[in-house]
């Protein structure tokens, strides 16, 4: 507990020198060395534990209002903790060079490095807290740390707009929470997590079923589950690329954190409860991937597949909570551990997503992909950081995002004894799965080929030329985590085994040695993986020896298209057209044109773009208010007092039944 106190005092003195007059450089410094020694001290905190250790617990007492506060790291927040400083350390570097241009400038970049120190201090408190003021102070700490992060750009009208929409979605989420909170507190007397615990392994029926309906809400809300997503394109879009890359591969993990948390509080959940997850998450993998094909947006299109990946994640935690209502060991096994993988590699791959989009914005000022092309010989490095994280997007194998996903599969495929519509449900369950995987990479595809592929579009975009090191530097050493994790997956699973172990301690009985079934099949994926990877490599040499350096080329076969311009070229609608058009209930696209008119038309365009269906019908609710009051209105006769009898004996009756659903009839 010693390094861990100590790193929050590193982290806030960090936070505090930084917002001292003093040059931007000295600033970043200030910030990044404090970042460095918070993760040397949370190394040395987590990784014993993470080894197999005991947990680390601590008390501050606290006599007035809500008694002593009490702190415990065990596996799985030492899972959390000990990737997600780190990452925000990248953070601050490569903020180094995306926000080079206000070094030199009045503006006080200082209080951006002290943010991103309160961003790690908000996973200090959240991932140790065993009280629940100390979580709702992480939790709150965490949500206005990236709101002001978000709005950095503050001048701009839409950047406002989207932080006020963050701000908003985030704060209904807090109030789902405290709502199960004062529930807990209510029945077990306490604050204290393990209080709650106890209370809701022995108490099974409606108000637990409302308090885990309350949690899902407010989780779902802070890691943008469908259809609680609609703040987070917005977000992502509006933020430098460093923030969208910490709020979708780090911050939100915090809500993914939670429910497991929370789950293995409960410790045997209702069957429902397994088959709610599975199915709320499979939704939002689905959703989350259609939107992506429709993107123009580079950096909206990378926070729909946020909502994907939650879901995917979302389906392996909902196979482990099944495991646990059936006290089925392996089960349990697989699903928490699929989950928890997918998490770190999701991290790893949608950083590097995020910082190779930002390199193309800050390059040329702009992330529109009808706008782009042909980067990949001006930005050769930023392109093959981009490459890389795409394949392991789309799940393919050799990189990380495969091995997860793999794991996800053998749990929805398992050969455990269960029984035959669970079967059909898990099937199902995993030829959606298929089914995404497939949309992703074809979204992926469509956006590499036309953002890095082909020639430039657009003759107002500035000529790219390769981002400094600063910024090369991050998306490195996310793409030498995206292989390893890929090629030698038992790492990912050394540091998932600690949280699946607390899983299978809540089981009735002795669980055997699951873990190492999954670890056997890890390391078989790891070597034929590798093998590809030798393949792929000798295949290259072979080619480079074989071709003629001294070869001219020259077009064979014009076919009508000898002097080719960008115009001949896919844009990004017409490379998803045929795909947009078969979802089209879905993924509403918007056009806006104007169609040549005359022998000599002085200007035509046509420009298309796919809007959130949720955010649609949410602002028009909003915006149309009052007009949908009045049409209820006008529907009313209002000499006729049936109709305002009828609908007051409804209300009375769903009141009624809400109450007794929760405490019961009356007697």
């Amino acid at each position: 507990m010693t390094a861990l106190n100590a790193a929050v005092f590193v982290l806030l003195l960090g936070a505090a020198v930084c917002l001292l007059p003093m040059r931007n450089a000295v600033h970043a410094g200030v910030g990044i060395l404090s970042q460095l020694m918070a993760v040397a001290l949370v190394w040395a905190a987590a990784i014993p534990i993470l080894a197999g250790g005991a947990p680390v617990v601590g008390e501050l007492a606290w006599a007035y209002p809500v008694g002593t506060l009490k702190v415990r790291l065990d596996a799985l927040g030492a899972f959390f903790l000990v990737w997600s400083l780190p990452m925000t350390m990248l953070g601050g570097i490569y903020a180094v060079g995306y926000l080079r241009p206000y070094f030199k400038s009045t503006r006080h970049v200082g209080l951006h490095y002290a943010l991103l120190n309160l961003t790690s201090l908000s996973f200090v408190l959240v991932y140790t807290a065993d009280h629940a003021l100390i979580f709702l102070l992480g939790w709150e700490t965490a949500a206005l740390a990236a709101w002001l992060l978000v709005i950095w750009d503050y001048t701009n009208q839409k950047v406002r707009f989207a932080g006020f929409n963050y701000l908003v979605s985030t704060h209904i989420g807090l109030i789902f929470l405290v709502a199960a909170f004062m529930i807990l507190y209510t029945h077990s007397g306490s604050w204290d997590l393990g209080s709650f615990g106890q209370w809701l392994r022995n108490n099974a029926g409606a108000e637990r079923n409302l308090v885990f309906l309350l949690l899902i809400a407010s989780f779902g809300l802070k890691s943008a589950f469908f259809p609680f997503h609609s703040w987070l394109p917005r977000a992502h879009a509006a933020a430098p690329a460093h923030v969208s890359a910490l709020m979708s591969g780090v911050i939100h993990k915090a809500g993914l954190y939670a429910l497991v948390r929370f789950v293995f509080l409960i410790g045997k959940p209702d069957e429902w409860m397994g088959w709610f997850l599975i199915g709320f998450s499979a939704l939002s993998a689905l959703i989350g991937a259609l939107y992506t094909v429709g993107q123009r947006d580079l950096k909206r299109l990378l926070g729909y597949s946020s909502t994907e990946n939650v879901g995917i994640a979302g389906i392996g935690f909902g196979v482990g909570c099944l495991g646990l209502s059936w006290g089925n060991a392996s089960l349990v096994a697989i699903g928490f551990a699929g989950g928890l993988l997918h998490v770190l590699n999701h991290a790893f791959f949608k950083c590097q997503l995020f910082y190779a989009a930002g390199a193309v914005y800050q390059a040329t000022h702009t992330v529109d992909m009808e706008k782009l092309g042909g980067l990949s010989r001006l930005m050769p490095w930023t392109s093959l950081s981009f490459i890389l994280g795409g394949v392991a997007i789309a799940a393919m194998p050799p990189l990380n995002g495969f091995t997860s996903e793999f794991v996800i599969y053998s749990g929805l495929f398992t050969s455990a004894p269960i029984g035959v519509w669970a079967k059909v449900a898990f099937c199902a369950t995993g030829a959606l799965l298929a089914f995404v995987g497939a949309v992703s990479a074809l979204s992926i595809t469509r956006a590499f080929g036309v953002v890095f592929l082909g020639t430039p579009r657009d003759r107002s975009v500035a000529r790219p030329t390769e981002v400094s090191r600063w910024m090369l530097a991050p998306m490195g050493v996310h793409g030498i985590g995206v292989v390893a994790l890929g090629v030698i997956p038992v790492l990912g699973f050394k540091l998932v085994q600690g949280p699946a172990s607390i899983a299978l301690r809540t089981l009735p009985g002795p669980a055997g040695d699951v873990l190492q079934p999954i670890a056997t099949t890890l390391t078989w994926i790891g070597m034929v993986s590798g093998g590809l990877v030798l393949l792929i490599e000798v295949l290259i040499w072979l080619r480079s020896r074989v071709a003629s350096p001294t070869a001219s080329s020259h077009v064979t076969w014009g076919c009508g298209y000898g002097a080719p311009n960008s115009r001949m070229q896919y844009t990004g609608s017409s490379f998803s057209s045929d795909f947009s058009a078969r979802f089209r209930g879905v993924m509403v696209m918007l056009r806006r044109q104007k169609l040549p008119t005359g022998y000599f038309p002085a200007e035509s365009y046509l420009i298309t773009d796919c809007v959130d269906a949720v955010e649609r019908r949410l602002f028009s609710v909003i915006g149309h208010g009052d007009a949908s009051a009045s049409d209820l209105s006008k529907r009313l006769h209002e000499d006729d007092p049936r109709v305002a009898f009828a609908a007051a004996l409804i209300g009375i009756v769903v009141i009624a039944g809400v109450l007794m659903l929760v405490s019961g009839p009356l007697r």
